[in-house]
């Protein structure tokens, strides 16, 4: 399987180009408000304005994100803040491509410091796909990613927000891209990922054995992104991986016979060939 991040600003791809990719997965930036909001908090220096590095969504990103959402041939995927999701799911629409979805990702939040209001806890997971039929392999139980343990009867997927001083400022986790890249993609596909950051969407498709081509603007992050996709794996992405191999989302053996169950046994393929290191 072939991994690479190129260093460069996507924006300027033609159709052409992003038309050869099977999927889309992607975590382009959010609104300005979430870049002027952003903080951190630490014992020793107290709370302080968290630069992330990047510049905010502008409509022309969004528009151009849009139009890569019916340009690719199957699902595209895409994180984006609350509060303007709508815009994301307008610009795919305009472009021809079908809305499908919101996936809610409930996660651990700083409390609000000025404790005048509640904390956002949640991001969105926007599901696009071309006009056509669809098919994916996630459970048909599925209602949101989160955090937390839920009940006995409740699909739980334990993919905690990463902290930490190496990682990217917006890095996801990898249980969670290995959970997206297992549900809308086929083994031997490729994907496209435009804003690649530290390329965790990329290091899902290495282990799974998906093709993938991310794009970062960012020379340090393309760089460090390449080295992740081609060198040893590091602790903290072997603790993911294992955290993810020991979510059984739903066994094959408690479903009766139909889609449900080809669903299942692609996802357990796919555990199974991580667990043998078969694309490694």
């Amino acid at each position: 399987m072939t991994a690479q991040v190129w260093n460069q600003d996507s924006l300027g791809l033609p159709a052409s180009y992003v038309a050869q990719f099977h999927v889309m997965i992607t975590d382009p930036p959010y609104r300005p408000w979430v870049h002027e909001k952003a903080t951190s908090q630490s014992v020793s220096r107290g709370t302080r304005h968290r630069d992330l590095g990047f510049d905010p969504i502008s409509d022309t990103m969004r528009n151009t994100i849009g139009a890569w959402t019916a340009h690719v041939q199957r699902w595209s995927i895409v994180y984006s803040d609350v509060e303007t999701s709508h815009l994301l799911q307008e610009a795919g629409e305009r472009a021809g491509s079908e809305y499908i979805r919101t996936m809610p990702w409930v996660r651990w939040s700083m409390p609000n410091l000025q404790g005048n209001r509640p904390a956002q806890g949640f991001e969105h997971i926007l599901a696009f796909h071309p006009p056509g039929k669809k098919r994916w392999n996630g459970p048909g139980s599925l209602v949101a990613f989160t955090d937390e343990p839920g009940a006995d009867d409740t699909i739980v997927f334990l993919e905690k927000a990463l902290r930490g001083e190496s990682k990217h400022k917006t890095e996801k986790p990898l249980d969670q891209a290995l959970n997206l890249v297992s549900y809308f993609t086929d083994i031997g596909e490729s994907v496209f990922d435009p804003f690649s950051g530290h390329a965790t969407i990329g290091l899902a498709c290495r282990l799974l054995g998906r093709h993938y081509v991310g794009f970062e603007i960012d020379p340090g992050w393309a760089s460090r992104s390449q080295a992740r996709l081609s060198g040893p794996f590091s602790e903290r992405d072997m603790q993911r991986v294992i955290r993810w191999l020991e979510t059984d989302s739903e066994p094959v053996s408690s479903l009766t016979e139909g889609p449900s169950v080809e669903r299942a046994k692609r996802r357990a393929q796919d555990k199974e060939n991580v667990r043998n290191g078969v694309f490694l």
